[in-house]
């Protein structure tokens, strides 16, 4: 219990605070590995159309599942077939082994924060979401798993604050719009 403390003392500073991207010791962003996403993240923010922002968030998550290591790739897609059969614990075995192989690979580690939410695992997947933002502060996805983990632990503030950080990077997504709307209310609620 004092691990989960921990993680959601750790979470919430980079909710509270804004930042996220300042962990010591900084590893690389992704926008200085991987050149063109802060255009992809910049055209994903000034698009309206509704198919290219789809487009846009397709490629921003394929930047962040693409390795360098051929092992490593067939690894992800081998981990992205169990999970779509539901063969999960396969696909933890292999996701455990791709976070050591390929330490900054920031799909693998939100894929994980995935799989341990589906299993009611929330100081696991609190602790992979960590390291995801860790390695990309901008991972809408993971902002907005963060969002969902908050909102059942009681903690509405900070999944409203999750859900607005995710929507601020990903204006597109659609569906926490009204998740928003609905918690705003509430937490208005809440402060009166």
């Amino acid at each position: 219990m004092q691990i989960m403390a921990r993680i959601i003392g750790f979470l919430m500073a980079i909710i509270l605070l804004g930042a996220a991207n300042a962990c010591s010791p900084k590893p690389p962003s992704h926008a200085e590995i991987q050149p063109g996403l802060d255009r992809l993240f910049q055209q994903l923010h000034t698009t309206t159309n509704p198919a290219e922002a789809r487009l846009l968030e397709a490629t921003i998550r394929h930047v962040w599942s693409h390795s360098n290591q051929p092992e490593v790739e067939r690894m992800m897609k081998w981990a992205k077939a169990a999970l779509h059969g539901g063969d999960l614990p396969t696909a933890f075995h292999l996701l455990d082994q791709i976070v050591l192989k390929a330490p900054d690979l920031v799909a693998a580690w939100n894929m994980r924060a995935t799989l341990h939410y589906a299993q009611d695992d929330y100081a696991a997947a609190l602790a992979d979401i960590a390291v995801t933002l860790t390695l990309e502060p901008r991972h809408f996805g993971a902002w907005a798993g963060l969002g969902l983990i908050m909102q059942e632990m009681g903690q509405e503030r900070a999944a409203l604050a999750a859900f607005e950080t995710a929507l601020d990077l990903n204006p597109h997504l659609t569906d926490l719009r009204d998740d928003v709307s609905q918690l705003r209310n509430q937490v208005i609620g809440l402060a009166l």
